[in-house]
């Protein structure tokens, strides 16, 4: 078993399985994965995928509620297979600039957006996306998920954050308790 700190002003250790430490992975794009026991810092995540060429920035945070079906929650418990998750993060990295949603599906644009102001040839909607995930305990009210996205516009950052987060849920092996 691994052993990670209870909190930051503890002494006292918590056990978790050998497979379920913390790691980082970076994609072609500078794209970053994260896996950690530490809390999440949104202003961290807004800083990695901040870039001059970007016009949006997405930012999602998913925190512990206090309820699940009517049952009353007070923490959840997160764990992963922390090699076979790193590499599920790379490669939705590496397909958040190429992949759907848009190939098959263009984005409508803002009504105040010229008609073709996006090349047909531009391939990569996307400058820089960031993926961070505890592990261990996560109380109530407290980031177990934060999910950032810049982008030339703000459409395809919206869709990418969410197809992100979704691939996330669907696909990584961390499990929740």
């Amino acid at each position: 078993m691994t052993s990670a700190p209870a909190d930051a002003g503890s002494s006292t250790l918590l056990a978790y399985p050998p497979s379920s430490v913390s790691g980082s992975i970076k994609s072609s794009h500078g794209d970053e994965a994260v896996l950690t026991y530490d809390e999440l810092q949104e202003k961290e995540a807004i800083r990695f995928v901040a870039d001059d060429g970007a016009g949006a920035t997405v930012l999602f945070s998913g925190t512990t509620r206090d309820s699940f079906k009517g049952k009353q929650v007070t923490r959840l418990e997160y764990e992963a297979y922390t090699s076979l998750a790193l590499k599920t993060l790379s490669s939705l990295l590496e397909k958040a600039h190429t992949y759907v949603p848009f190939l098959n599906n263009p984005i409508p644009r803002s009504a105040n957006a010229a008609p073709h102001s996006i090349s047909e040839e531009e391939e990569d909607r996307v400058t820089r996306c960031y993926i961070a995930h505890r592990l261990g305990e996560v109380a109530v009210g407290e980031c177990s998920i934060l999910i950032a996205v810049s982008s030339p516009h703000r459409k395809e950052a919206f869709v990418v954050a969410e197809w992100l987060l979704e691939e996330v849920k669907k696909n990584v092996a961390v499990w929740k308790r």
